[in-house]
């Protein structure tokens, strides 16, 4: 794990300008490129975690099985973006994460609750991680279990808040 990291706190994995090509025919972030910086942040996450280049090389990886994004601000070409991520759990072949999208002044633009599953990439079949991404997903898991909990997890479209 990153040495200067406070993972006692949700974890800034993404920080950045909005490109211009970003934008859409209403002149803010398009829907695709939500889902782009949440993947973006979710890879820094598991680069964080050990499960970086090497461990991929060696066989192992996460595939995101479960996505849910929830539009919450517009964002422009040129405003700047900060996703924090928060382990929900990291055990067994399971990683739950939800990652929050901030403006520049701290206010809730997006959120994306991810489900991904620890695979063999030969087998392509679920499998446990190696013990050194286990032990660092539980480290982050019982630092990040006494956090509180924001507002969106667990929801689905159309439910009533």
């Amino acid at each position: 794990m990153t040495q200067d990291t406070d993972f006692s706190r949700p974890i800034v994995t993404l920080e950045r300008l909005v490109p211009e090509s970003w934008t859409d025919y209403n002149g803010h972030m398009n829907e695709a490129r939500y889902l782009e910086a949440f993947s973006n942040a979710t890879d820094r996450f598991m680069e964080m975690i050990g499960a970086d280049a090497a461990y991929i090389a060696g066989g192992n990886s996460y595939f995101t099985a479960e996505t849910h994004i929830r539009h919450l601000g517009e964002v422009r070409a040129g405003n700047p973006i900060r996703v924090e991520t928060l382990l929900l759990s990291g055990q067994g072949k399971k990683m739950h994460v939800f990652g929050m999208m901030y403006d520049g002044e701290g206010a809730l633009l997006a959120t994306c609750e991810q489900m991904l599953i620890h695979v063999s990439l030969e087998t392509r079949r679920a499998c446990a991680p190696q013990p050194e991404i286990a032990r660092k997903l539980a480290e982050i898991e019982r630092l990040h279990a006494r956090l509180p909990r924001p507002e969106g997890i667990g929801r689905a479209i159309g439910q009533p808040r």
